[in-house]
C-alpha cells in the first residue's frame, strides 16, 4: 500500500497538483519532519501559485535536507514574486556558482535575474552556461537577448542571436527575435531575409501576438500583402482560440 508521500509524488508528476496538495498535507500530519513530504508540497504549491505557501514549505524542506538545485531555484525565483528582491538575487547567484548546477539551471536563473532587473548577472549565469555546452543554442540566444537589457552595444546582441540561428537555422523563435531587434534599428530589409524562407511555412508555429503583428507590419510595409494577411489570419485564430479557453495567447519572444 503506498504512503501519502509517494501518493503526493505521484500525483504531482501526473500534473494534478492539488490532489498532490492534499496528501503532502495529509503525510505532514503524521510526521511534520518529512523532507519529501515538504518538498512535495512546495512544488505542487508553485504550480498553483500558491507562492507564499511554497516559501514556508521550501524553507521547511530545507530545514531538513539540503535543497536540490532545482528546489533552491523555484525558492528564489518565489521570493522574487514576494517581493524578497535581494534574496532572491543572492540565492539565484548561489545556485549559478555551485558546482551541481547544470545548463538547464543556469538558464533558469538567468531567467530569475533578468525578473529581477539584473540583465548583467543573467549574461554572467549564461556565460557560464555557455562554458557547459559551447554549442547551445538557447546559450546564446538569451544571452543576445540580455546582452541588449543590460545596454551592450547592439552589435553584440545581433551577434549572439545570430550564432544562435546559425546552430539552429529553422528555429523560427530565434528568427523573429532577430527580425523584431533588425525592425527596431530600421533595417527591414534585412528582417525580412531573416524570416522570408519560414513564413508561410512555418507561420502556424508562432503564438505570440505580439510578433505576429510586427511581422504582419513588417510584410504590408514591404507591400507583400498575401502574407500580411496570412499573419492577419492567425492573430484572428489565436485570439478567437484563447477567448473560448478563457485567456490570452503566447506573448513571449526577444522583445
Amino acid at each position: 500500500m503506498l504512503h501519502s508521500t509517494e501518493i503526493s509524488v505521484a500525483e504531482y508528476q501526473a500534473g494534478n497538483y492539488h490532489r498532490a496538495i492534499q496528501f503532502a498535507r495529509y503525510a505532514l500530519a503524521r510526521d511534520d519532519e518529512n523532507a519529501a513530504a515538504w518538498r512535495c508540497l512546495a512544488r505542487a504549491l508553485v504550480q498553483t501559485y500558491s507562492i507564499v505557501a511554497a516559501i514556508d514549505a521550501f524553507e521547511n524542506a530545507a530545514l531538513l535536507q539540503p535543497l536540490e538545485p532545482q528546489d533552491s531555484i523555484s525558492l528564489a525565483i518565489a521570493y522574487g514574486a514576494a517581493g524578497r528582491r535581494g534574496l532572491s538575487r543572492d540565492l539565484l547567484m548561489t545556485v549559478a556558482n555551485s558546482d551541481s548546477i547544470d545548463v538547464e539551471g543556469l538558464l533558469q536563473v538567468a531567467t530569475g535575474l533578468e525578473a529581477l532587473d539584473e540583465p548583467r548577472l543573467a549574461m554572467e549565469a549564461c556565460r557560464r552556461a555557455g562554458k557547459l555546452a559551447p554549442d547551445s543554442a538557447q546559450v546564446h540566444y538569451q544571452m543576445g537577448y540580455y546582452a541588449q537589457l543590460a545596454g551592450q552595444p547592439v552589435s553584440i546582441g545581433e551577434a549572439l542571436v545570430r550564432h544562435a540561428i546559425n546552430l539552429e537555422p529553422r528555429n523560427l523563435h530565434y528568427r523573429i527575435g532577430l527580425a523584431s531587434m533588425l525592425i527596431r534599428l530600421g533595417r527591414k530589409c534585412e528582417a525580412i531575409a531573416v524570416i522570408d524562407h519560414l513564413i508561410p511555412k512555418q507561420l502556424h508555429e508562432v503564438s505570440c501576438l505580439c510578433c505576429l503583428k510586427r511581422i504582419a507590419n513588417l510584410f504590408f510595409d514591404g507591400d507583400d500583402l498575401h502574407r500580411a494577411r496570412l499573419c492577419a489570419q492567425r492573430i484572428a485564430e489565436l485570439t478567437a482560440a484563447a477567448s473560448e479557453k478563457g485567456h490570452s495567447p503566447d506573448a513571449t519572444v526577444m522583445q
